[in-house]
């Protein structure tokens, strides 16, 4: 075996029996992370980005059939391959449940052959099922008619937006195809983070090929999610860019017919259709609706989304304005915080080299991994050297892990906010000076997770932000308090 091994996410509640399958899966080469609980492994598949799971039928907190239907159901973690262990005396009775919601399933505990012959099996019909879709691990086409037939024959309400990214071919030309896929590969994390914040739990993303990108999703969240796409997308692609072309604002380039012309930045247009106001009878009235509202958004500097309403002949758009400035000059008596991605930062304090930052930012998009905690992991940077970065960037104060335990205001206060409210907003009281509680968290720019921890405590609130890595140091200490206090 050549390369990276691997990596098989185990989730087994019996230990002996745990601890026979690592041991043949480290004896076969793979990378095995294990886990003993359904919750836990909702949690980690999308830190760890596994190549395939095994899961144990009878998981407590979440039962195993149920997870793995959560994670067929998801669009990030659809195409990763589950093999359900499962006890013999169980398989006739959960065979439709099996059917259901998993890729294959053996008995438990599992003949070593036989469980390696499934694994390899499972592998490479999961990579002859990317391989068109390889770069972004997305569903294709197939996929994306599957679900946009569904919802027009169910008659469901649904919206189609069909992302383009603008000017991508000049940028391709000069930077080079490798540069390219960075960008397509940063496309689709934007988008699809965006849609799991912003959508609804059953939307769908798709890659159709290219720069051509689709998402599925309802009438009511389709201009929040193409509206916080265009945000997301002008405030980092122009630092995909060198220094000098995007402090210009455009590049020189040659258009379609061999002249050379400047060429603006790269920026996103997505078309939506939707059937909110009327009836789409089939795929083909969809995309001609969709042609038509493309070709309009050519003719619009920037980046900009617009929604049929009515049928093609009337429409409304919204046009994003960049965060990022570029080449405009801001007013003298006028002080504006410039965002910068904390690879940018790392970059210009000769932290890391560009090919490393190319590296850790090919894991981050793949994985969803914080960007920084991808940079310590790969043994780029410290803990340290990321701190002082995300405090260039977020002009936010970092917390020290180390004062935590000197807090004896806070002793006993923690017990008032739920544990599901910190674990969910990633936000830890780790200090309080009279009416002043301090906040340890992953985004301290999180304002709504800021309001209701305020709600709750009636405190007035000083975010600090902590690592990931930190903050589950921190939480262990938490969950520890919490349950003295009980």
């Amino acid at each position: 075996m050549t390369g990276a091994k691997r990596k098989v996410l185990l989730a087994e509640r019996e230990k002996s029996i745990a601890e026979i399958i690592v041991y043949l899966l480290n004896a076969w080469d793979y990378e095995v992370i294990s886990v003993a609980d359904g919750l836990s492994v909702l949690e980690t598949v999308r830190r760890e980005h596994p190549d395939i799971i095994l899961i144990d039928s009878n998981l407590p907190k979440i039962d195993g059939l149920k997870v793995s239907k959560a994670l067929k159901e998801d669009f990030l973690t659809a195409h990763i391959p589950v093999i359900i262990l499962i006890d013999k005396k169980q398989i006739r009775k959960k065979m439709l449940e099996i059917e259901q919601g998993v890729d294959d399933y053996i008995a438990n505990p599992p003949d070593p052959i036989d469980l390696e012959v499934r694994i390899e099996m499972a592998l490479r019909r999961t990579m002859h099922q990317l391989h068109a879709n390889a770069l972004t691990r997305l569903p294709g086409n197939l996929e994306i008619e599957k679900i946009v037939q569904s919802k027009i024959e169910k008659r469901l309400p649904f919206s189609v937006a069909y992302y383009d990214i603008d000017n991508f071919k000049s940028f391709n030309d000069k930077y080079g195809y490798m540069k390219g896929d960075s960008i397509i590969c940063h496309t689709a994390y934007v988008i699809s983070t965006t849609v799991k914040r912003c959508g609804n739990k059953d939307d769908f993303v798709g890659h159709i090929g290219g720069d051509d990108f689709v998402v599925v999703t309802t009438p009511e969240r389709d201009r929040l999610i193409a509206s916080e796409s265009i945000l997301s997308f002008n405030r980092l692609a122009p630092f995909h860019y060198s220094k000098e072309d995007r402090e210009r604002g455009y590049i020189a380039a040659k258009d379609r017919k061999g002249n050379i012309a400047n060429a603006p930045l790269m920026s996103i247009s997505i078309a939506i259709a939707n059937n909110k106001d009327h009836t789409l009878e089939n795929a083909v009235q969809l995309m001609e609706i969709i042609a038509e509202i493309k070709a309009y958004l050519k003719t619009l500097p920037g980046s900009n989304f617009l929604v049929n309403r009515r049928g093609p002949e009337e429409k409304e758009f919204i046009q994003a304005t960049p965060e990022v400035s570029v080449g405009k000059p801001v007013r003298d008596d006028v002080t504006r915080f410039k965002y910068r991605p904390i690879g940018q930062i790392l970059l210009e304090s000769n932290v890391i080299s560009i090919q490393q930052l190319e590296i850790a930012l090919s894991k981050h998009w793949t994985t969803g991994q914080k960007i920084g905690q991808s940079i310590i992991d790969l043994g780029m940077a410290s803990p340290g050297d990321i701190a002082r970065a995300l405090e260039l960037q977020l002009n936010v104060p970092h917390f020290d892990v180390r004062n935590f335990d000197r807090n004896g205001e806070l002793e006993g206060f923690i017990n008032r906010i739920p544990v599901d409210l910190m674990r969910q907003s990633q936000a830890i009281p780790v200090n309080k000076d009279k009416n002043v509680l301090s906040l340890a968290m992953m985004n301290p720019k999180d304002i709504a997770a800021i309001d209701k921890i305020r709600s709750v405590t009636g405190c007035n609130v000083a975010p600090f932000f902590v690592l990931e890595n930190e903050f589950e140091d921190i939480w262990e200490r938490v969950i520890k308090k919490a349950d003295k206090g009980h």
